[in-house]
């Protein structure tokens, strides 16, 4: 399915709330919108060519979607692959390693590769965070700077390594993996991450290249996110992203398992809170930090047991686009190639009567062509 450009002539008088989300590239606006707008068509799984024009047949797993300042939509993922769009529904492969392999994991685990990352613009420099992990030998995050959100990258090697943070089980954070940034209102650069054994935040520094006060302050004032401290639970939570939406900022996290195509049952909750370090409650006041044994977190997308066509929804990032409205990207798997691998996937995020995020029936679209996100018209 090839997008269609249209332009969408806006006279309703349209109200946004005033919100700030730093990997949106831009800050709602809270006024009359008489502005017009151009628009693109998708339709799950979203398409993406080759710069030859072919269907690209590979995984897109982990994306981070940002729209950088050059007017481009970017979806960064795992194995260092970017992907590329002018409207955020055709997308187009720009790179298959954005870096070379980094080698400081190497003396953790066996050629460990880039995982889950994220990238967003800190100052004058886009910065792009990854995972370096293998299976059952997660490493520790790492950067990348570049003066402009295509690049070049110059990788500067490790922010930290999971023991720096609390690797031991008694303070978590084993899995070092899945990475996202946030900047709050006031400058301050935190970053949360972690994967099953409890999510966790840290502060960075205002040039979000290092850890505030050092390694062992932030070990020893990590906030828990989500999630339950310690073991290994193969449950809750990884792929955590935090945004902002008028003054109330929102945790999603993905649950379930990944990554075994048409058993996965992964899924996507969500809590929200006053303030970017939480805590993060659902719509019935349950923590999402309180351990796993609480049921706690509003459902924004799943695929529920009778869905014989998607599995496994999750691992999302959100955007908004310039009229004011949140868009979920995400990954998840297809019966078109029999749930072989996973892919990219896009939805319209709806807003419930409690303020909570989800997604229309909270199942991701599939075989049905829908308007896409609204960028100002040039």
């Amino acid at each position: 399915m090839k997008t269609r450009l249209v332009l969408l002539l806006t006279t309703a008088l349209l109200a946004f709330s005033a919100c700030s989300t730093n990997h949106n590239g831009g800050s709602q606006k809270s006024s009359e919108d008489n502005r017009n707008y151009v628009s693109g068509t998708y339709e799950n799984p979203l398409f993406v060519s080759t710069s030859a024009g072919s269907y690209y047949k590979s995984e897109i797993a982990d994306p981070c979607v940002v729209r950088g300042d050059d007017g481009y939509v970017y979806c960064f993922a795992t194995s260092g692959r970017v992907l590329r769009s002018e409207d955020g529904c055709d997308w187009q492969t720009y790179s298959e390693n954005i870096i070379p392999r980094p080698k400081w994991g190497d003396s953790y685990a066996e050629n460990p590769i880039i995982w889950a990352p994220d990238v967003i613009k800190v100052k004058d420099q886009w910065i792009y965070y990854y995972s370096l992990s293998a299976w059952g030998g997660p490493c520790g995050i790492g950067y990348a700077t570049a003066d402009e959100i295509a690049g070049p990258y110059t990788d500067q090697g490790m922010l930290f390594a999971s023991a720096e943070v609390g690797g031991d089980k008694s303070l978590g954070v084993t899995n070092s993996i899945d990475s996202q940034t946030i900047i709050d209102d006031d400058g301050s650069v935190y970053m949360v991450f972690g994967s099953f054994v409890g999510c966790y935040m840290v502060q960075l520094t205002e040039d979000g290249m290092g850890l505030k006060n050092g390694h062992a302050y932030q070990r020893e004032h990590k906030i828990l996110i989500s999630a339950t401290p310690g073991g290994f639970t193969a449950d809750k939570f990884e792929g955590s992203w935090i945004f902002k939406r008028g003054d109330t900022w929102y945790y999603m996290g993905s649950t379930g398992s990944c990554c075994a195509g048409k058993n996965s049952t992964y899924h996507v909750l969500v809590g929200k809170s006053d303030s970017i370090t939480g805590p993060y409650v659902d719509s019935e006041g349950h923590p999402l930090n309180m351990g796993t044994a609480l049921d706690a977190g509003d459902l924004v997308v799943w695929s529920k047991p009778s869905n014989e066509e998607t599995r496994a929804p999750g691992h999302n990032s959100i955007i908004m686009d310039d009229a004011g409205d949140f868009w979920w990207y995400g990954h998840c798997y297809y019966d078109y190639d029999n749930f072989a691998t996973r892919h990219l996937a896009m939805d319209k995020v709806l807003w419930d009567d409690n303020d909570m995020p989800y997604l229309e029936g909270k199942e991701l679209t599939y075989h049905e062509e829908l308007d896409g996100p609204r960028w100002l018209a040039e």
